[in-house]
């Protein structure tokens, strides 16, 4: 049970650092309405028969499937989150893990993100008799916000200062009241007239005259998709029920409580937290912990990381807790001219006696590219110059 304390203690925290800020992050940024998904597909898997010993040496490996969907407005919002994991051998499932959870949320005060709750919660894992289901009700306190407008504020900053069109940062107002502008964008009926708002924005706060480059610039960066980014958290107490106990066991009330927390960086990054705990009220005897942790972040415009983070703890009032983790990272570079990926992933299944680590390195580069013009058909063939 230590190992589950310790795991919530991180959930809390990072969701109080969710809540804290700096001068200006994106966090700080809340639009009206947010409706957001966020969803990968990671997959990890070895193949190697060395023809001097006997049979297979390696034929294994792991997919994972993580889904998170926020959606908040004034007086209602809703969260749904799953995940489910499969450790493969000889291309066959051989385990797996799986969580899912959907939350309604009523806000009860239009000041402060106050919320009551109701929702289910879903936890699947090998050795479980049934997946385990329960419903909860209870009361809980924060918001998530589509922070994308305010990504791309920063973006139009970065990258006017890059080709010389700024000579310094925006201040923070300038920035907010460009990501203002962004959030009202299907308020717009032409692009060039949202283009236009920006650019006297930037000219005001700035003091420059923005040139015809500036402004494709600034139109690029709107038209872009795939760099969506939101931010928030929410934590939540109550009551539940058990559905389904997954042991075949008495079906008990359950106290309950869960941290949701999304950070978003003006560097290109993006950090999903999801931790849930239930139990009855002997919660230490019996018990159900999920962890979920994935991000993504850009180190520069040749790097990035990936991250991808799980952990499962099923209690049953007799017996031992079945533990289940992975976790993989990974790195990519673009080093002249070569593509280098490194991959580390450490799994242990519930029930196994230890832990699989896998760590592959690989890289590629064009030795020779060379681009030849055609001049057509000719007597019935195609040539290249």
């Amino acid at each position: 049970m230590k190992r589950g304390v310790g795991i919530a203690v991180i959930c809390l925290g990072f969701a109080a650092w969710a809540a804290s800020g700096a001068d200006l992050a994106l966090c700080d940024y809340h639009a009206p309405q947010t409706d957001l998904l966020d969803s990968n597909l990671s997959f990890s898997y070895r193949y190697y028969d060395d023809p001097e010993t006997d049979g297979i040496d390696v034929n294994s490996g792991w997919v994972k499937l993580n889904y998170h969907r926020f959606a908040d407005a004034p007086e209602v919002g809703y969260s749904l989150s799953g995940l489910v994991q499969l450790m493969l051998a000889d291309f066959v499932p051989t385990g797996g893990t799986g969580s899912a959870s959907a939350t309604m949320r009523y806000y009860l005060s239009e000041v402060q993100p106050l919320f009551a709750f109701g929702g289910l919660e879903s936890s699947a894992a090998t050795g479980q008799r049934n997946p385990g289901l329960e419903v909860r009700a209870g009361v809980g306190y924060g918001r998530f916000s589509d922070v994308t407008p305010l990504a791309k504020a920063f973006r139009f900053q970065s990258e006017l200062i890059d080709v010389g069109a700024l000579e310094r940062e925006l201040s923070a107002d300038a920035l907010l009241a460009i990501a203002a502008e962004v959030g009202k964008r299907i308020e717009y009926d032409k692009l060039e007239d949202l283009v236009g708002v920006i650019e006297s924005l930037i000219e005001n706060d700035s003091g420059v005259i923005l040139n015809a480059r500036s402004l494709l610039l600034i139109e690029g960066i709107l038209l872009e998709q795939g760099d969506e980014r939101h931010c928030g958290w929410a934590v939540q107490a109550g009551l539940g029920y058990e559905v389904v106990d997954a042991f075949g066991e008495p079906r008990n009330v359950l106290l309950t409580a869960s941290a949701d927390a999304a950070i978003a960086g003006d560097l290109g990054s993006q950090w999903v937290l999801r931790c849930s705990a239930s139990g009855p009220l002997d919660i230490l005897r019996q018990h159900t912990l999920t962890a979920t942790a994935s991000g993504e972040m850009t180190l520069s415009e040749d790097a990035s990381f990936l991250s991808d983070f799980s952990y499962q703890r099923v209690k049953p009032s007799s017996g031992d807790a079945a533990n289940s983790f992975s976790a993989a990272l990974a790195l990519s570079f673009d080093i002249g001219g070569a593509d280098v990926a490194v991959q580390l992933s450490l799994t242990r299944d519930a029930g196994a006696s230890g832990w699989a680590k896998d760590l592959t390195i690989s890289a590629s580069m064009d030795l020779l590219q060379e681009r030849r013009p055609t001049r057509g058909w000719e007597s019935g063939s195609f040539e290249l110059d």
